[in-house]
């Protein structure tokens, strides 16, 4: 009972399952016990009609004789005698004038009434000397099959709740503690978080379609999570590459011209919070032009490719390079005094003029134009921005090769 308490109250597919089984089973055992007993009823019937057929018979010659010899006393004797016998209800004779006789018994109206003639031979004729009206008992046969009914659906239930339990037993056993297994299983399941494989019970019945089944579910669930995981990395992987691509320039890797003003935009925001200046760098490569047009666009390609990495080389972790347009590059330095622009400013010349562009005909040398500028404490990121473009074209038109800031922050320097 113990298992049967935890059975139900653990799972809602049993308790269903116990409920029908007992409606089914005793839905067809009151069915089948009913008509077991309309049989029987029929048979106690039949059997109690030819008993009461056969004392009326074995009774006749003596009421006969009574009646002949007009002996009322005896006659009623041996009424009371068949009324002892219990097989009928009532009992009525009557002679051959129809007088009573003798009366047993209570009439009951709704019973059917049985009539025997009382015949005696008189000079060898048959002669109707009386007759026996009765009525059987049937009381008795519905009070015993009542009684066999309460017997037999007391029996049945009982047999039926237990073989109920049994089957609802082979059942747990052979299905739903499966079933149990992979609805938990199931619920806990979550592809994108680490993988528990639903956990396979060695046993004799191993091999049956419901342990297949519990496998065949987890190795399904371990082919989703794989998927889904894969799924992630790829969507991981891609947004990082489509990221790259929205704020990177594809020729030469550095910061494109969107993404370098948000991170100037972050940076200057930053500083005013933490209060530490800001300097900004515009450079130009010189006669960039000319290359394109003289040795072609791929050693043009090639000539930014090979600046860009030799310029982000010079500078720090917290600096930030971007291609604002064709040769046109802008650099955004935190916390740096008019000092270390000056240093910046002469080691990208330098680290530029450096460079071996062996595609290139006799080796023919780089150089770059520099305007550079402190953003002010009150003013926003572009005017910075425009402001070093200003002394950038002011570089170009002082020669070229050169780099020029404010008046109050560095003087003007022509290497």
């Amino acid at each position: 009972m113990r298992f049967l308490s935890r059975l139900i109250n653990t799972s809602r597919l049993s308790r269903v399952l116990l409920i029908r089984i007992l409606l089914f089973s005793g839905l067809f055992t009151v069915i089948i016990t009913a008509i077991q007993l309309s049989l029987n009823h029929q048979k106690y019937t039949d059997e109690l009609q030819q008993k009461s057929q056969e004392l009326i018979e074995l009774s006749t010659p003596s009421l006969t004789l009574a009646l002949w010899d007009l002996m009322e006393n005896s006659a009623l004797v041996f009424s009371e005698g068949m009324m002892r016998s219990g097989y009928y209800k009532s009992i009525l004779i009557k002679n051959e004038t129809k007088k009573d006789i003798a009366f047993l018994g209570q009439i009951d109206k709704n019973a059917d009434k049985q009539t025997f003639n009382l015949i005696a031979e008189v000079e060898k004729r048959p002669v109707i000397i009386g007759t026996i009206e009765y009525q059987i008992d049937t009381d008795q046969v519905k009070q015993k099959t009542i009684d066999e009914f309460i017997i037999i659906l007391i029996s049945q239930f009982i047999k039926t709740f237990f073989v109920s339990i049994f089957i609802l037993f082979i059942i747990h056993k052979l299905v739903i503690r499966h079933l149990n297994d992979i609805s938990n299983w199931l619920e806990s399941f979550k592809p994108e978080s680490s993988f528990s494989p639903l956990t396979l019970v060695a046993d004799k019945d191993s091999s049956n379609e419901m342990v297949k089944l519990k496998s065949a579910i987890s190795e399904m669930g371990q082919q989703v999570h794989k998927h889904t995981t894969g799924l992630e990395k790829i969507v991981t992987e891609r947004t990082a590459e489509l990221e790259k691509l929205a704020y990177t320039d594809s020729l030469t890797g550095v910061a494109n011209r969107c993404a370098f003003l948000q991170v100037s935009n972050e940076e200057l925001s930053r500083s005013r919070r933490l209060s530490y200046d800001v300097c900004v760098m515009m450079l130009d490569l010189d006669h960039f032009k000319v290359i394109n047009d003289t040795y072609g666009h791929d050693a043009g390609d090639k000539v930014l490719k090979q600046v860009s990495e030799a310029m982000n080389n010079c500078l720090r972790k917290e600096d930030t390079l971007g291609r604002i347009g064709g040769e046109e590059f802008a650099i955004i330095a935190p916390g740096v005094d008019k000092g270390g622009m000056h240093k910046l400013a002469s080691r990208l010349q330098q680290s530029i003029a450096l460079l071996d562009f062996s595609f290139l005909p006799e080796n023919k040398n780089i150089t770059v134009s520099i305007g550079y500028t402190k953003v002010s404490n009150d003013e926003d990121f572009k005017e910075a921005l425009k402001r070093a473009d200003k002394y950038l074209y002011s570089a170009k038109n002082s020669g070229r090769n050169t780099f020029i800031t404010d008046k109050g922050f560095v003087p003007s320097i022509v290497s």
